[in-house]
C-alpha cells in the first residue's frame, strides 16, 4: 500500500513539474531587435582590432571576423566611389560568410563567442547587405540585369536572417532592396 501511494505521488509530482516547464514560443513570435541594438556600425566595432588573414582563419569565428573586416573596408571604398576595389572586397567578405554559413546558418543578436562573451552574429544579413551594395555598383556601371540578380540573392539571405533573428536592420535592408527592384521581379 505504501509503495503504491509512493508511486502515485511520484507520478503526480513528475506530471506537475512537466506542466510547469516553459514552452518554446511559436515560430514567428520572436521580438524585433531594435536598430539601436543591432546595426552595421555595432558589428564593425565589435570586430575591430587585429586583422584576420585568410591563412590565419582556422575557426568559424575567424571567418566571421575576417568577413566583417573585409566588409568594413569595402564600405569605405564604396563611400569613396572606388567601385572596382569595393566589389572585390564585398566578394571576399561573402566568401568568408559562405564558408561559415555551412556550419552556423542562423543569425543571432546574442551569439556566445566565449563564456559570457556575446556578439552580434548576422552572417546572413551581412551577405544580403553585400549583395545590395554589389547590385548598386553594377547599376552605376550600367549593368541592370546583374544588379537585379544580386538583389534577388540578397533577398534570399534576408529571408533567412529575418526568420532566425528579426531585426529592424534587416527590415530596412529588405525595404531598400524592394524599392530598387522593378515590381515584376519582387
Amino acid at each position: 500500500m505504501k509503495r503504491n501511494l509512493f508511486t502515485l505521488f511520484l507520478v503526480l509530482a513528475l506530471l506537475t513539474f512537466q506542466g510547469c516547464a516553459a514552452t518554446t514560443p511559436p515560430p514567428g513570435s520572436k521580438l524585433l531587435i531594435p536598430l539601436k541594438e543591432a546595426n552595421l556600425q555595432s558589428v564593425f566595432e565589435e570586430n575591430e582590432g587585429l586583422e584576420v588573414t585568410l591563412e590565419d582563419a582556422k575557426e568559424v569565428r575567424d571567418f566571421y571576423r575576417r568577413g566583417v573586416q573585409q566588409k568594413a573596408k569595402a564600405e569605405k571604398l564604396f563611400q569613396g566611389k572606388n567601385y572596382p576595389e569595393a566589389m572585390k572586397l564585398y566578394g571576399s567578405s561573402n566568401e568568408c560568410f559562405s564558408f561559415l554559413l555551412r556550419y552556423i546558418d542562423e543569425d543571432s543578436a546574442q551569439y556566445e563567442l566565449f563564456e559570457a562573451t556575446h556578439i552580434l552574429f548576422f552572417p546572413n544579413l551581412l551577405v544580403a547587405d553585400n549583395y545590395l551594395k554589389m547590385g548598386l555598383i553594377l547599376r552605376v556601371m550600367g549593368r541592370e540585369g546583374p544588379a537585379e540578380r544580386n538583389w534577388k540573392r540578397a533577398l534570399s539571405f534576408l529571408r533567412e536572417s529575418l526568420r532566425t533573428e528579426p531585426s529592424e536592420w534587416g527590415l530596412a535592408v529588405q525595404q531598400e532592396i524592394l524599392n530598387l527592384m522593378p515590381s515584376k521581379n519582387k
